[in-house]
Parts: C-alpha cells; sequence; structure tokens
C-alpha cells in the first residue's frame, strides 16, 4: 500500500509473544523497494545552523553543551541549556527521553546499520560528532561525503571491527534473521557500550486498532515486526541487556493507517507524507501527534528504541 500494488501477503501471529512474520518472504523483493524508495534518494541533513558569524559560534558551543549532555552524561549545564534552546528539538526522541549514560564523545565510533543513503549520520556530524561510518547492502556504490562521513555498499555480516555505538534504525524489520542480525550487532559493539534498536511495534494500540490497514505493518517489506516480549527473548540469546527503551512514536502510525482504511497509498499526493494541503487539516494531525504522545507515556504506542547493553 505504501504505493498503492495492494499486492496481499499472508503473516502468522506467535502465539508466545505477538511477533508478527511473513509466511513467505517473496523470491523477488525489488518491486517493493523501486529506485525512488525514500531511504535510498541523496540528501543533505535535516538540521540547519548558520555557518558563519557570532550566531554559528553561539549555537556550536551550544551544540557542545547539548551533545555532552544527551550522549555522555546529563548534567546541570545541559538540562539548563536544553530547557531555554530551541536547539534541543535538532536532537532525536530517542537521544532526549533515555534514562542511561551512554558516554559517548565527539570521537567516538558510531555505526548506522540500514542507514540509506546516510541522512541521520550527516545530522550526527553536525551535532558534534566525527567518527562515523553506515553500512547499507542495496546501496550501488560507497558514499564519500566531503565532512568525513562514510556510507558503504555492504551487509553488517561483512564487518568485523567494534565501536562504541551501533545503530539500527527501522531497518531490522527487514531484515530475514533477527537472531543471526543481533548476534552479528553484539560482535561489532564493544564491552559496556550500546546498541540501539528503533523499531515499529507489533502489539500495540495502533495494530490492536487497524490490524491489517496499520501502516507500520508495511508488506512485505516489514518481514518481522516485534514486540517488546520478542525483543526481549531475542536480546537474551543473543547476549545482550535490555537496559532502556523509549518509546517515540509521532503520529504517523495514526493518519498513515487513517489513509489505508480510506484506500490511499502513503505516496499518494493527498498524503502528508508528500503534500502539506493533504486528506487531514492540522487539527487532526496535532490530535495524532497528541495521543501517540500519550501512547509513548503508556508503553502503548507503536514505535519503540530498545537501547540493548553489552557487558
Amino acid at each position: 500500500m505504501q504505493f498503492g500494488l495492494r499486492d496481499e501477503f499472508e503473516y502468522f501471529e506467535c502465539s508466545k509473544c505477538g511477533c508478527l512474520q511473513i509466511g513467505k518472504i517473496p523470491i523477488d523483493l525489488s518491486k517493493y523497494y523501486p529506485t525512488d524508495y525514500y531511504s535510498y534518494r541523496i540528501s543533505g541533513p535535516s538540521i540547519e545552523h548558520p555557518k558563519t558569524g557570532i550566531r554559528a559560534v553561539r549555537v556550536k558551543l551550544i551544540l557542545k553543551i547539548l551533545s555532552r549532555h544527551y550522549f555522555f552524561d546529563k548534567n546541570s549545564l545541559g538540562d539548563w541549556v536544553a530547557n531555554r534552546s530551541c536547539v534541543a528539538g535538532d536532537y532525536p526522541y530517542w537521544v532526549r527521553h533515555k534514562r542511561i549514560k551512554l558516554k559517548l564523545r565527539s570521537d567516538s565510533s558510531i555505526l548506522d546499520v540500514g542507514c540509506g543513503t546516510g541522512k541521520l549520520l550527516l545530522d550526527l556530524q553536525l551535532l558534534g560528532f566525527s567518527n562515523l561510518v553506515g553500512v547499507d547492502p542495496f546501496l550501488k556504490e560507497d558514499i564519500h561525503y566531503p565532512n568525513g562521513v562514510r556510507v558503504l555498499s555492504k551487509d553488517i555480516r561483512q564487518l568485523n571491527q567494534q565501536f562504541d555505538f551501533v545503530m539500527l534504525h527501522h531497518s531490522f524489520e527487514h531484515m530475514p534473521d533477527p537472531l543471526e542480525t543481533l548476534r552479528k550487532a553484539y560482535e561489532l559493539v564493544k564491552p559496556g557500550h550500546y546498541l540501539l534498536l528503533r523499531i515499529p511495534l507489533a502489539g500495540s494500540f495502533a495494530w490492536r486498532k487497524y490490524g491489517v490497514d496499520w501502516v507500520a505493518l508495511d508488506a512485505p517489506r516489514h518481514l518481522f515486526l516485534h514486540t517488546r516480549e520478542s525483543i526481549q527473548i531475542l536480546a537474551s540469546h543473543a547476549g545482550f541487556e535490555v537496559a532502556d527503551i523509549v518509546y517515540d512514536a509521532d503520529g504517523f502510525g495514526h493518519w498513515g493507517s487513517e489513509l489505508y482504511l480510506r484506500d490511499i497509498r502513503l505516496t499518494h499526493e493527498q498524503s502528508p507524507w508528500i503534500n502539506k494541503e493533504n486528506t487531514f487539516t492540522k487539527e487532526e494531525l496535532a490530535q495524532f501527534a497528541e495521543l501517540d504522545e500519550q501512547l509513548n507515556e503508556t508503553g502503548e504506542a507503536d514505535c519503540g528504541a530498545f537501547f540493548l547493553y553489552k557487558p
């Protein structure tokens, strides 16, 4: 339904943990990953800051304070700045709301698995990080950005070095063997450090409400849709400890599913993904976002960020 193909697929649900799994992976998935698939579009960072002048110096200082506050260890100065600066909004929801200490410095090695063209890495570079690499096996060739960010056309299984922080942002559900992937990720994380796993969540309010019209089901690209329980099981088998969970839904699960209920594809001109003047009013979109804020608080949201610790 993302592209309006309306092909049908059968999924089954684990009676123990609630994980959803596609019954049969299509032999040729390329049909569902067209050349204009959103994660493979070359684009710059989503953050924009002044590059010269007094404002640029001021923003650079604020970013230094906030990056230490969010990524290394929360402190009173960072808390004060975060509550008074709009720049704090440039930091991802999952890092602003976590309860653990990542202990990452500006030169810490960070890996993003399944990163597309590396948009998040470009954002992290602007936030002060310098040792950034991404991998995505579906890229035609490696990308070397002028700012030092590297994105390699590789599979996670081709990597051998260890990193201070490894991330999978909504790529885990596209992988055919979750346990094998987590075990490989365990090898890549340095002891005493974290793996970040951000995924859509089955068993959530949106899944129960919309069922097969739940936009995050995203058949057939999403091969596994995990629950909190299934991630706990997988993490344990791979050697990780689940140190923290941040629920970070933003309204998309609701308005996207409402489109599907109306038989409107996600890439239609009426979709908020494409057009600001869309099927929903600003008030309706705000209500969807407000609902997810409540669901994030109660743990019923359909997106979650799992911080997995390697002892």
